[in-house]
């Protein structure tokens, strides 16, 4: 990936935007290694009693169960994408205008607040359809069938919904207060 970013930005100029995006596909490496971690992703651990057991023991980690898994395992994804979103897109630069300046300052509040939104939608998303063990694995398995796999793939998809809600909100937070209007402009 970084060959390929490197000689990317000697073409476009485009650096800085591919290491965002790798730092975000990074994150989503973890997100994944924390479902293997939490999952142990044996072929046991792919069987409906395996994935309840591994949501269960990450749910357990906050003194929850088998519900609260899917937010714990977005805890990580979430704070790591607003952290890496806002020291990139939403970075202070200090020759940027004022309005500009203080769109990005709002955004990385707005983007934090994103994410910790998404971490409490993927709890709440986790037992929309009931919160008995059957219910949550159903609700997983739908949102997996979604990107073409199972209960796995949905924890996956949960787990990395609150990257995509902080960033969503915080660029539109930012858009909201000017950001973007001759960016590059100098005060």
């Amino acid at each position: 990936m970084k060959d390929i970013a490197d000689k990317a930005a000697k073409v476009s100029g485009i650096r800085k935007d591919l290491k965002t995006v790798q730092s975000v596909v990074n994150t989503g490496a973890a997100a994944g290694a924390a479902v293997s971690a939490a999952t142990g992703l044996s072929v046991a651990a792919t069987s409906g009693a395996g994935i309840t057991s591994g949501l269960a023991a990450a749910g357990g980690v906050i003194g929850g169960g088998m519900a609260s898994g899917p937010a714990v395992l977005a805890a990580g994804p979430a704070y790591a994408g607003a952290k890496i979103i806002n020291s990139t897109i939403f970075k202070d630069e200090p020759g940027l205008r004022k309005q500009e300046r203080d769109a990005r300052a709002v955004a990385r509040k707005a983007t934090g607040i994103g994410a910790a939104a998404g971490v409490a939608g993927a709890s709440a998303v986790t037992v929309a359809g009931g919160a008995s063990g059957a219910a949550i694995m159903s609700t997983l398995a739908g949102i997996g069938g979604v990107v073409g796999g199972g209960a796995i793939a949905g924890t996956a998809v949960v787990a990395l919904a609150p990257v995509a809600a902080a960033g969503a909100i915080g660029y539109g937070v930012y858009k909201l207060f000017g950001g973007g209007d001759e960016k590059r402009k100098r005060r």
